[in-house]
């Protein structure tokens, strides 16, 4: 183990299988390549979040592979989105000093210890971790949770949707993972237009995690457009959420067309804090980066609101170069002028 220098390796080493989910964005999954070249800081990470990737790391034993284990990692990145590689070293030295290369070894109290409060670790949202155990499970073949079944209870029976505390994120975010088993999609169409607003939301923050299909993102679009003309924020938020990972780009665009042209959206710091968060694939020209700029200049936000979503939206590989370009736009109006303007004089 002397010779190891990435996690890739020390993986591969202990004689593991491991998969890799992106917890920031959206929980979706890395390939081994994009993780091996992010480890060598050959690779931006494609989807920083704070000058940070946010992690899962699920691994197992190749020959036993009935018991799963996870680190959830927080990774510095530099000013390019590159990995900081000292700071994964001193994880890495941890866990080799802990465990050797038998990772289904006991470590004694202090270094169980030093494991769990490494500043590396961190504890996921409730939402993303039922939308990860739903997907890692899917990913290696085993059923869904014991909570799925409830779950389809529930949205199938409009009578007792007032009853809905008993379902957690955890069944919904099964159907949503599930959503092309059995007759899924259709049950969640037609649930969305009966549920009540807590529900409905709850499932739309499992359903920003999966490419939903036109059906669906029909339904939630005609939701988002009903919810914008009625002034309801929360539903319009949500809606906006789940739409924002259609496998129809068009949907993703008429959505953040609608939300930019609201003034309901406009005066709500919420929608622009998630658009820069869920919408940044939409966001990869420079006419989008000066549409979306625009947009938040002339919001009544703090000008710290526009500079944390620059730096938050300029850090990401795909839009950084037109984010980049926006600062630098003939046509830009006076407000994002100022706004420009008070971004770079600091």
């Amino acid at each position: 183990m002397n010779n190891i220098n990435t996690l890739s390796e020390f993986l591969l080493e202990a004689g593991t299988q491991f998969r890799i989910f992106d917890m920031g964005r959206r929980v979706q999954k890395i390939s081994h390549q994009q993780f091996f070249e992010f480890e060598q800081a050959a690779l931006p990470y494609p989807y920083p979040i704070q000058q940070h990737a946010l992690l899962a790391v699920l691994f197992w034993n190749k020959t036993a592979n009935d018991t799963h284990y996870v680190w959830f990692l927080k990774l510095p990145l530099d000013e390019k989105g590159l990995l900081i590689q000292g700071a994964r070293n001193q994880f890495l030295e941890l866990v080799v000093n802990a465990l050797g290369s038998n990772l289904e070894q006991q470590p004694d109290k202090e270094q169980q210890s030093a494991l769990n409060n490494n500043p590396l670790i961190f504890k996921p949202s409730e939402q993303k971790l039922a939308a990860f155990t739903s997907q890692s499970r899917l990913a290696m073949q085993l059923p869904p949770s014991q909570f799925m079944a409830d779950a389809l209870r529930f949205i199938n029976d409009e009578n007792h949707f007032e009853q809905w505390q008993h379902i957690g994120f955890q069944g919904l975010a099964d159907i949503a993972t599930r959503i092309e088993q059995n007759d899924n999609l259709t049950q969640i169409c037609h649930a969305i237009e009966q549920l009540p607003p807590q529900p409905f939301c709850a499932l739309c923050c499992c359903l920003e995690n999966i490419a939903i299909e036109t059906t669906l993102a029909q339904v939630l679009l005609n939701k988002l457009k009903v919810a914008l003309q009625e002034n309801n924020a929360v539903i319009a938020l949500h809606a906006l959420r789940a739409l924002s990972h259609s496998k129809g780009r068009g949907f993703q665009e008429q959505a953040l067309t609608l939300a930019l042209n609201s003034n309901l959206v406009s005066s709500n710091l919420d929608f622009s804090v998630m658009i820069a968060g869920r919408y940044w694939q939409v966001l990869d020209s420079t006419i989008a980066a000066v549409k979306f700029l625009e947009f938040v200049a002339k919001s009544p936000n703090e000008q710290d609101v526009f500079n944390q979503l620059f730096s938050d939206l300029v850090a990401i590989p795909v839009t950084r170069t037109h984010f980049l370009n926006a600062l630098r736009h003939p046509e830009r109006s006076d407000a994002l002028a100022n706004a420009i303007a008070k971004l770079i004089g600091g």
